[in-house]
């Protein structure tokens, strides 16, 4: 009997032992545990953490979200769930999809007595992609992203992660723990992009995913050809030069013009950043066209206003150029035009004190043919100013037309006086004493006559009407008279010009 109830004291005396210790250990405040990492498991974040190895019961999720009250932005954590067990070591969050929004999230770890401090926990946090464009024009895709906290052993940075249609993801750059953006350049025309972003830790044991976003790459048309039509001297004023493109959008022409020295020198642009489509005719009001010819060249900027290509061919301006040759010739010389596949043929005018003379062209000439002398004998009247210029002619449907500067060139004035006249002659040419003048200005000439006493028998200012040796309706006695000459020479200076004429009968 003695035996059996100290038995009982024992195994009494045990199980207090037993229940002491167990509210021993259940009074100790667990730690909690550390956070391995969040990723994503689908669109949902999935939280990893090391579990306790005592002291623990089970552990809560807290999630945090930012929130704005009074123009300040607060991070507010909400208790999400609860879950037992010592080993418990993720959670799914699937009400959050973090395709779309950034979560964080704290873990603590509890017993039946007591819980670990969450506020102190480390805060980790889905990686969200916040920018992903594409910029045409750079033919790239620029992507930012939040940043990831608390890596355990530190962050070692981030890798890019691509995919094309679909295929496998491949890593395309990496960047550094601090620098949470990335340009993906050189990228395929037409296909769908899709990005990933990975960090990972410095001994690259841990990473976390963000969720995958996609961008889809296109492309435009860009000018693949284009061609001068033709440089032309407009109105004698000023250089036109006229081309044309294919229908790709261009948002500037960039005119080049060659002085003669082999290089282009930029000279103008023509743009339309609105509806790109730019003139195609540019006015040169600085080419000294009288003096010389020029080249033109123009560029094509496309759509994104990336240079691109250049006009074809080239095209030159005509210059011509006079000179007085041996007796009434007039030597002319101009280049070719260059910048038509054919020519047809070259038109000479000719300008006579300001008026065309002939009517129409004073010489057709072939192709290749630049040269000519004018016999200007017959051009005996007027005031000597003679204008010549060229008008090339393409030898194609629309026979589009070039025109050279003008070059003028003044005639010197000729003066034949005769020294006696013979009224009464047969010859009407000795009849009359009327001084030939070729090439004088107009509306200034006097012719006087005078006798050996210095009275005046005579006056005209007409060039057509001589002194036929008479004075009011009676002839004059034989003998010698004295003229005085007026009148302005080709150049416009006034001459004076004095001498006698002898009167045979």
């Amino acid at each position: 009997m003695q035996k059996r109830v100290f038995h009982t004291i024992r195994f009494l005396s045990l199980v207090a032992s037993i229940i002491f210790f167990s509210q021993k250990v259940s009074s100790q405040v667990p730690d909690n545990p550390e956070i391995d990492t969040v990723s994503i498991v689908g669109v949902n974040p999935i939280i990893s953490w090391t579990p306790n190895t005592q002291n623990t019961t089970g552990y809560s999720v807290y999630r945090g979200r930012y929130e704005e009250v009074g123009g300040t932005t607060y991070l507010i954590f909400d208790s999400l769930t609860s879950i037992y067990g010592v080993q418990q070591s993720s959670f799914i969050d699937a009400d959050v999809s973090a395709c779309v929004e950034q979560r964080l999230y704290k873990i603590r770890a509890f017993n039946n007595l007591q819980a670990s401090n969450w506020l102190v926990a480390d805060t980790v946090n889905t990686i969200l992609i916040t920018q992903l464009d594409f910029d045409l024009c750079s033919n790239s895709v620029s992507l930012e992203w939040t940043k990831y906290r608390n890596m355990p052993g530190g962050m070692g940075g981030y890798r890019i992660l691509a995919s094309v249609d679909g295929e496998d993801y491949e890593i395309v750059g990496t960047t550094s723990a601090s620098q949470n953006y990335f340009v993906h350049d050189n990228l395929l025309p037409e296909v769908q992009y899709s990005y990933k972003i990975r960090a990972f830790s410095q001994d690259e044991s841990r990473s976390s995913t963000s969720c995958e976003r996609s961008v889809n790459t296109f492309t435009y048309d860009k000018p693949e050809e284009a061609r001068m039509l033709v440089v032309t001297v407009e109105n004698f004023e000023h250089v036109k030069i006229t081309w044309e493109a294919d229908d790709a959008q261009v948002s500037r022409f960039k005119v080049f013009r060659d002085d003669g020295d082999g290089f282009f020198n930029f000279i103008g642009e023509n743009t339309d950043f609105d509806t790109y489509n730019p003139s195609t005719t540019f006015i040169d009001d600085s080419a000294a066209f009288d003096l010389q010819s020029y080249t033109y060249r123009v560029d094509l900027f496309d759509f994104c206003d990336k240079a691109g290509i250049s006009t074809a061919n080239n095209s030159k301006t005509i210059h011509i150029s006079a000179q007085k040759a041996a007796g009434l010739m007039i030597d002319l010389q101009w280049n070719d035009y260059e910048g038509w596949d054919n020519i047809l043929e070259y038109e000479l005018y000719r300008e006579v004190d300001g008026s065309p003379d002939p009517a129409g062209p004073l010489a057709t000439l072939s192709a290749g043919e630049t040269s000519y002398s004018d016999d200007i004998s017959g051009l005996t009247g007027g005031e000597g100013n003679l204008a010549y210029y060229v008008k090339a002619i393409e030898d194609a449907s629309e026979a589009t037309e070039s025109f050279s500067n003008k070059v003028t060139i003044k005639l010197e004035t000729n003066v034949l006086i005769p020294n006696a006249i013979r009224p009464e002659s047969t010859s009407t040419t000795e009849q009359e004493f009327k001084p030939v003048l070729d090439f004088i200005e107009e509306g200034f000439y006097e012719l006087a006559i005078f006798n050996k006493w210095g009275q005046q028998i005579f006056v005209s200012d007409n060039q057509e009407v001589g002194w036929k040796g008479d004075f009011n309706g009676d002839v004059v006695p034989a003998g010698t008279y004295v003229y005085l000459l007026k009148f302005k020479n080709a150049r416009g200076e006034l001459v004076e010009k004095r001498g006698t004429v002898t009167v045979v009968r």
